[in-house]
């Protein structure tokens, strides 16, 4: 059995990465929600897309910040230190938009966070999906090229079209990556129609685990894979809670 994580890790903000659309970013945002929240932990979520805001239809409890704004009004993300340094949360954890994602980017810069973390006493983690899509192997590089070893890397390997990625683990890109310290985990294959009934119904994984509203098959689906991805999150364990 998992022990609770000490009171005294460092805090934790954890973004998603890349700004590609359509790749599992707020799919794989809550499963990391879903993992925080068995811990025990404190966690604040944040949703910074406006245009579909996906990921606080399945995580209500999540705040939006709409970052759909000119590049002088990239303070709203301040709400993402805040957080951390003036609130409860151990961790906060928010799901990058698509397109436009770049204003992340640009208020890390802005007020020069990577190099801010430990005199504000959190560590930042960039949470990247890795798909077989050369875009977004591409977005990946660039935030590798950019951040290199002043952050902490969590590759999650969205499986869902098979069980390897043999574009991506041929990449340079991945080798740049495990350089840097990068922790990989493996998000399996869910049954798209237990997805679909997710998505209908607003629901995570772990939380589908006992909805009524859903078929008894598609309960046990989610079960299984909730239990897969706890064994996953554990090669995460001393990223996420050191």
């Amino acid at each position: 059995m998992t022990s609770k994580p000490s009171a005294t890790a460092r805090k934790k903000l954890l973004t998603v990465w890349p700004q590609k659309g359509g790749i599992g970013k707020s799919f794989v945002a809550t499963l990391l929600y879903d993992h925080l929240k068995d811990r025990g932990v404190p966690v604040q979520a944040f949703d910074l897309d406006h245009a579909n805001s996906t990921f606080r239809r399945y995580v209500a409890e999540a705040e939006f910040i709409d970052t759909d704004v000119d590049g002088d009004k990239l303070a709203v993300l301040d709400q993402l230190v805040h957080s951390l340094t003036d609130g409860d949360a151990r961790f906060v954890l928010a799901d990058n938009r698509a397109a436009g994602g770049e204003k992340l980017e640009r208020w890390l810069e802005e007020c020069d966070l990577v190099e801010s973390q430990e005199r504000l006493g959190f560590d930042l983690v960039f949470v990247t999906v890795l798909v077989d899509d050369k875009d977004s192997i591409s977005q990946v590089a660039n935030l590798v090229e950019t951040y290199g070893n002043r952050v902490r890397w969590l590759g999650t390997r969205n499986l869902r079209e098979g069980p390897r990625l043999p574009i991506f683990d041929e990449s340079a890109t991945r080798k740049k990556l495990l350089a840097q310290g990068a922790v990989e985990i493996n998000v399996p294959c869910l049954a798209e129609i237990t997805r679909n009934r997710l998505q209908l119904a607003n629901l995570t994984v772990s939380r589908g685990r006992t909805a009524e509203q859903l078929p008894v098959l598609d309960r046990s689906r989610c079960v299984r894979f909730h239990h897969k991805m706890a064994e996953e999150f554990r090669k995460a364990e001393a990223l996420l809670f050191s």
